[in-house]
């Protein structure tokens, strides 16, 4: 998928992934096929310059897109970085003034974290245009949407004409639930 949409945008791309034999529960594994599509389909397109302009701000042609699987503190960590654009927060902070969702004195003391918390509010986007691939507005809800229904979390990080890091906390199993039981009286 990757490979066949950077061809259609003319754009050169390396994909790698990292902890391929990282064990990961079935449940899991069918729950984030949509987002990890939807991740790797931004990357491509919202991330990843086309070769000129990586020629012209000093970059390789080649964009890098990652994707790694590995567990950490209990968790599947799954991540999505790509070497492009990044995200500009003050673009972020205009879009949310302009779409009504702050008003303007607020939006000017959240945070870079707080601003990338509004990219997960299904029907925003910071696209100019919509394409069939992306644009529209959805995607990143369904990302949020799906770690939150496995109990799981989902963070970006980004830096402007950098990178972009999106990465998913996932329990290891949906089979196995931690649970507290209490007595109280006899009953439990």
């Amino acid at each position: 998928m990757v490979r066949d949409l950077a061809q259609e945008l003319g754009k050169k791309v390396r994909f790698q992934i990292l902890g391929e034999t990282t064990q990961v529960d079935r449940d899991i594994l069918e729950k984030i096929e949509a987002p990890l599509s939807h991740l790797l389909r931004n990357a491509v397109d919202h991330g990843l310059e086309t070769p000129e302009e990586r020629r012209e701000i000093g970059k390789a042609q080649e964009g890098i897109i990652t994707l790694e699987a590995r567990h950490v503190a209990g968790m599947l960590n799954i991540s999505v970085s790509d070497d492009g654009r990044g995200m500009d927060p003050e673009g972020i902070r205009i879009k949310i003034v302009q779409k009504g969702l702050v008003k303007e004195e607020m939006a000017a003391a959240l945070t870079r974290s707080e601003l990338y918390e509004f990219l997960f509010l299904p029907g925003f986007s910071t696209s100019h245009k919509v394409t069939e691939i992306s644009g529209r507005g959805v995607g990143l809800d369904v990302v949020f949407s799906m770690t939150q229904e496995v109990g799981g979390l989902v963070r970006v990080d980004s830096e402007k004409d950098r990178l972009t890091v999106f990465v998913l906390k996932l329990p290891l199993t949906l089979s196995v639930l931690r649970t507290l039981i209490v007595e109280v009286a006899g009953e439990p």
